[in-house]
């Protein structure tokens, strides 16, 4: 196949978790260049002409193949397709097709990487950096960036049109009902990776969660609590996640009338969350104020879960103070 003939200049390949920076990237590069950007859940598989169509991209018609890469990319069911088909196209064509963005610094490259390919640090670099050096190596293989033209702008204009209508549609029965379904999936998931981290042994997090509205980790005198609010029933105003964190000891439901404490617990922390819907429909949640990082909700468990150990890794080293406990 001749260059002039793929029908893509750049594919990505992303874990769910990067899906904010999958879209900015992709909202630079589509300006000039075309991308192939599957913004849904890749780790639900939708079958078999599913697995075929993501395949291809990678495969055969685009080129350059750029992975957003940390330790769990290849691991869910959507990315372990796309990482076998950009190795067998790196094998068939040469590996200057493959675009290998690390946005975890911490985290180590695949083993069938070679050594002399260059790896772009996202900590190393700006966005507006990144996307220029995507720019640089699709010219190197063949690509041209076609300046935006009035056409091309009209076409994202009326795209993001659709993404504020979608957006809108948030607070209608139906998404409404979408966020609490998020709020359980998160409550379920952060309750998965407790059992996960108890079943090695190493540690032992005690959690509950409370009809749907507050999940509760605690382990010897710290604990983290996350609830979620909803003033009125039929909108999603004045509603979201907070994520508290505490020092002394917390009490589960199914204790309340067998404990007292001297003390109240004591809040250092508390991060709150809106509803939010991501450019690839999913809903999931976003830090207030000024950020606009889409989480989604099992990214989100995760940082609970990881919240609560780091309290506990600095009360073991004397790092925060504890209320005593009658």
């Amino acid at each position: 196949m001749q260059t002039d003939d793929l029908k893509y200049d750049v594919a990505i390949s992303f874990l769910v978790e990067d899906l904010s920076l999958a879209q900015a990237l992709y909202d630079k590069l589509i300006e000039g260049l075309e991308v192939f950007f599957f913004p849904r859940r890749q780790e639900e598989l939708a079958g078999t002409d599913g697995l075929e169509s993501m395949r291809e991209p990678f495969l055969h018609e685009s080129r350059i193949s750029l992975i957003l890469y940390r330790e769990k990319w290849s691991n869910t069911p959507w990315t372990r397709v796309e990482a076998t088909a950009i190795k067998e196209a790196c094998l068939d064509r040469g590996w200057d097709g493959l675009f290998f963005f690390m946005v975890d610094s911490a985290s180590t490259p695949p083993k069938w990487l070679p050594t002399t390919h260059i790896r772009f640090n996202y900590s190393d670099f700006t966005l507006e950096q990144a996307v220029g050096a995507i720019k640089l190596r699709v010219q190197e293989q063949g690509g041209h960036y076609v300046p935006l033209t009035p056409l091309k702008k009209a076409e994202l204009l009326k795209a993001e049109e659709r993404y504020r209508w979608d957006k809108s549609a948030m607070s209608s029965s139906q998404g409404i009902e979408a966020v609490r379904a998020k709020v359980g999936e998160l409550f379920a998931e952060i309750e998965r990776q407790c059992r996960e981290v108890n079943a090695q042994g190493n540690l032992e997090i005690e959690y509950e969660t409370n009809e749907g509205h507050a999940c509760i980790l605690r382990h010897d005198r710290v604990g983290v609590v996350v609830n979620w609010h909803q003033k009125y029933g039929n909108s999603l105003d004045d509603s979201g996640l907070s994520v508290d964190e505490f020092t002394g000891p917390l009490i589960l439901q199914r204790e309340l009338g067998r404990f007292m404490y001297f003390r109240q617990p004591e809040k250092i922390k508390s991060t709150t969350y809106e509803p939010e819907l991501s450019r690839a429909r999913e809903y999931g949640w976003k830090m207030s104020g000024r950020s606009t990082a889409f989480v989604s909700s099992a990214s989100l468990a995760e940082k609970c879960v990881l919240q609560l150990m780091d309290l506990i890794e600095r009360a073991a080293n004397g790092k925060l103070k504890n209320p005593n406990a009658y």
